[in-house]
């Protein structure tokens, strides 16, 4: 008797001390997913697994001892009640292991897992928690969805509302200024006041405008096939009278015979123009800006790169990021809306290209935008190997 009650003992221990360790992990697993003290949670998780296995060690090695002490004749009981309490820890552990499975895919992001509530009335009251919590985050994360859909919605419905009239006004102060001799000198520079802020208005729109439709899946591209040196040449072409202006040299350098590339013509002249507008801006005058086009194993590699004040290496990291701005001190003309590049980037990104920055502070910085090229070559054309604008 004193044996089987020492028996009884030592597996009444081994269910507390289990069930224990399985409620600490699955704590664990909760603060996890949460994201509170991530380190620590997964120290426990560890530290708990090796626990149980230890306490397994323990009651096959004491249940060994007692089954000793007790002698062949209660073999036959001993053995009816392990295997009575065999089937009580197997009945716990099962709904505390898909408790801990669960706690592990909720963590891994899967927010419709639920575990079935049952067992001893402590698993189960556990069980009915996690299930309440995981209700909850799917809530939050439906909610979360919905406002950022409105979101997108409003962006996209303001920004088409608010352009058309913008449009209007921009056209109307350009048709002002074209009969300049009959407006006063105060007259013209109040036009032309309203006319930069209008242009200056509508590509805000437009960046707005492009960003909602990238939130919402809704920025298309068609795309054609285009010889890159066109393209590029097109955006040199646009902006050689901004670098004129301020006295800066810009520099073109084009391989021949490079494939095509299936591309939107005007999306990926977007995104040089918008490369080049930023060399302008962010450069000194009397700077070098230099673009190139060039095949690169299977792609079309179109660079731009400049020997300006460069990007700091902490906004180097975010530079692609909405409303992310450069810095170039005393030297930045303008402040610009922080969207072109994460545009670019989109853009860049639907032709499944990539785009990436490099830079160093006091040497310049280096954009490259890489294209698949085509299977076929471009037929030849007479585009100029380098040419330079000062």
């Amino acid at each position: 008797m004193i044996g089987v009650a020492r028996f009884l003992q030592q597996r009444q221990d081994f269910e507390d001390a289990t069930a224990r360790s399985y409620q600490r992990e699955i704590a664990a697993r909760t603060r996890l997913a949460q994201g509170v003290h991530p380190a620590a949670a997964r120290t426990a998780i560890l530290s708990q697994q090796r626990s149980r296995q230890v306490l397994r060690d323990e009651i096959s090695s004491q249940t060994r001892d007692t089954a000793l002490l007790v002698g062949a004749g209660l073999i036959a009981g001993l053995t009816g009640a392990a295997l009575l309490f065999t089937g009580l820890i197997s009945s716990m552990r099962r709904p505390l292991e898909d408790l801990v499975d669960a706690s592990g895919r909720l963590a891994g992001g899967d927010l419709d897992v639920r575990v079935k509530v049952g067992g001893l009335s402590e698993t189960a009251t556990l069980g009915s928690a996690f299930n309440e919590m995981a209700e909850e985050l799917q809530r939050r994360a439906g909610e979360r969805d919905q406002l950022e859909r409105m979101k997108d919605e409003f962006v996209l419905t303001a920004s088409h509302e608010l352009r058309s009239p913008l449009t209007s006004v921009q056209g109307f102060a350009e048709l002002l200024l074209l009969q300049r001799e009959k407006l006063d000198p105060e007259q013209a520079e109040t036009v032309e006041v309203i006319l930069d802020n209008t242009r200056h208005l509508v590509r805000l729109l437009n960046d707005l405008l492009d960003l909602a439709r990238s939130d919402a899946g809704r920025l298309t591209i068609k795309t054609a096939a285009s010889e890159p040196a066109t393209l590029v040449e097109d955006a040199v072409r646009t902006m050689r009278g901004q670098f004129e202006a301020r006295g800066q040299r810009l520099g073109l350098e084009i391989e021949p015979g490079m494939p095509t590339i299936e591309a939107d013509r005007d999306r990926i002249r977007q995104v040089l123009v918008n490369l080049l507008t930023n060399a302008n801006d962010y450069c000194p005058e009397g700077a070098g800006i230099e673009v190139k086009a060039r095949r690169v194993d299977a792609d079309i590699e179109m660079v731009v790169s400049d020997d300006g004040p460069g990007i700091p290496e902490e906004q180097l990291a975010h530079i692609f990021e909405r409303f992310s701005r450069g810095d170039a001190g005393e030297t930045q003309r303008v402040g610009g809306t922080g969207l072109g590049l994460a545009i670019s980037k989109s853009l860049v990104e639907l032709h499944g290209g990539a785009i990436e920055a490099e830079s160093t502070r006091g040497e310049g910085s280096t954009f490259r935008v890489r294209l698949p090229a085509s299977a076929s070559p471009a037929t030849p054309a007479s585009h100029p190997t380098a040419t330079e604008a000062s």
